[in-house]
């Protein structure tokens, strides 16, 4: 027989609801997002707090908190307040080692396409680039930025309007549709896992209609 065991969010501290969170709701989208400051660095980094949530309007929201550790905000967030335009590139199984590297909190202004060998690819709606060995990515504009708080693990939620879409060739069907046992995409888990969406590892439902 189980048993269940209860948590008051209130009594734990915020580096142990963070990982139960994390643990729990997964597996997550991963928002390999690129940036640039007002100066022209780029940056390039990876968010699992992602998905979308509109069509009409276009909408994907990704949310690069405050760092937990020390209450610090991630260059991806002041890069997006700074320029309001942000590239959300989606991460296949090819690429997950160049996305994790990509994580390490490197200074301002170093460039992680250069650091993890990746490949800048002009947009052309907006001045981030996009990663060529991204199966889909999408140019966005940011239509608001909305902080839930003002401490360590507070989410502040990037709000982005797609204005363009790429997408490699070789994963649409004969319908121009993306198949998707062949996005081979993967996806974060808590601590160190993650998960890789296989063929294998897909059903399908029929959906009735009424």
């Amino acid at each position: 027989m189980s048993t269940t065991k209860s948590f008051n969010p209130e009594k734990l501290e915020t580096k142990d609801l963070h990982k139960l969170l994390l643990s729990a709701v997964a597996p997550r989208p991963i928002a390999f997002a690129s940036t640039i400051d007002s100066r022209g660095n780029v940056n390039l980094s990876p968010f699992s707090y992602f998905n979308v949530f509109s069509s009409n309007p276009p909408i994907l929201i990704f949310s690069p908190s405050r760092r937990v550790r020390d209450n610090t905000t991630k260059h991806t967030l002041q890069n997006s307040e700074e320029t309001r335009e942000v590239v959300i590139n989606m991460v296949d199984y090819s690429i997950v080692d160049q996305m994790s590297k990509s994580s390490k909190e490197y200074p301002k202004g170093v460039n992680e396409f250069k650091e993890t060998g990746l490949t800048e690819v002009r947009s052309l709606k907006v001045k981030p680039p996009r990663v060529l060995e991204s199966p889909v990515s999408f140019e966005c504009v940011v239509d608001n930025i909305i902080s839930l708080g003002d401490n360590g693990g507070a989410g502040q939620l990037v709000i982005a309007k797609v204005v363009y879409v790429h997408i490699n060739s070789n994963l649409l069907d004969s319908n121009g549709e993306i198949d998707p046992t062949k996005l081979d995409l993967v996806a974060r888990m808590g601590g160190d896992w993650y998960s890789r969406v296989t063929k294998e590892s897909m059903f399908t439902i029929n959906k009735t209609e009424g």
